[in-house]
């Protein structure tokens, strides 16, 4: 393996590892840990976090140390706020060109998180049949390029989502959200739609949100407004 290629895999792998919060936020992560983690030298240690720093994953005290970002919860809020309005006219745009096909394909999905649910899982593997679940309607309207743009902008959402989910591990009020939203969307009921959605998609500021200022405070940035966390309607 070429040593381009070779950092490339561990900027990967460890930019994997933030994004599930093996690395917690907050945590200093130093050229000698990842040196002796991964034995290479320090030039392409350099490189790899001057890369996970340029996708937002590392901040940097000049001279001292390289840490794991913050969360913001601001951009989180935001973050939700997108996924909210766009998540809505993707799931009417299914609703409108429902098929069998695509209704077996979401059944299958649940009936994964239903089995997985009932085995020995790792959070990893539910948060990805989670993402699957929606996925699936973003490919089937045609909107796949507006999946993978909200994934490469969602530093901070995704780990927020991670912390949700290892947090408070209430995967079972998760899968029934599932539930309750195929439901929607066989039986077309665009007047529950927007109620659905946005119950689900905020609900992890709900089960977070006594954490937030307390348990989790050091994962946060400090900011007088991060006591205004914003709910569904």
């Amino acid at each position: 393996m070429s040593n381009k290629t070779n950092t490339e895999k561990i900027y990967r792998e460890l930019e994997k590892e933030i994004l599930n919060l093996e690395y917690k936020p907050g945590q200093v992560i130093t050229e000698h840990e990842i040196s002796n983690k991964y034995k290479i030298s320090r030039t392409p240690c350099r490189d790899i976090l001057q890369k996970l720093k340029m996708s937002g994953l590392i901040e940097s005290i000049p001279f001292k140390s390289n840490y794991v970002a913050l969360l913001d919860l601001d951009i989180i809020n935001q973050s939700i706020y997108m996924r909210m309005a766009i998540e809505t006219m993707i799931v009417k745009d299914t609703m409108k060109n429902l098929n069998e096909k695509l209704i077996a394909e979401l059944d299958y999905n649940l009936k994964l998180q239903e089995l997985l649910l009932k085995s020995d899982f790792t959070t990893e593997e539910f948060y990805e049949l989670d993402c699957e679940f929606h996925k699936i309607m973003y490919r089937a309207t045609g909107n796949l390029f507006i999946w993978e743009q909200i994934q490469k902008a969602q530093v901070h959402y995704h780990r927020f989502r991670m912390l949700d989910i290892v947090a408070v591990k209430n995967f079972e009020a998760i899968f029934q959200d599932h539930k309750k939203l195929l439901e929607t969307i066989k039986f077309r009921k665009f007047e529950e739609l927007e109620k659905i959605i946005d119950t689900h998609i905020y609900s992890g500021i709900r089960r977070l949100k006594d954490k937030i200022n307390t348990e989790f405070s050091d994962y946060f940035i400090k900011k007088t407004n991060n006591t205004n966390i914003k709910e569904e309607k």
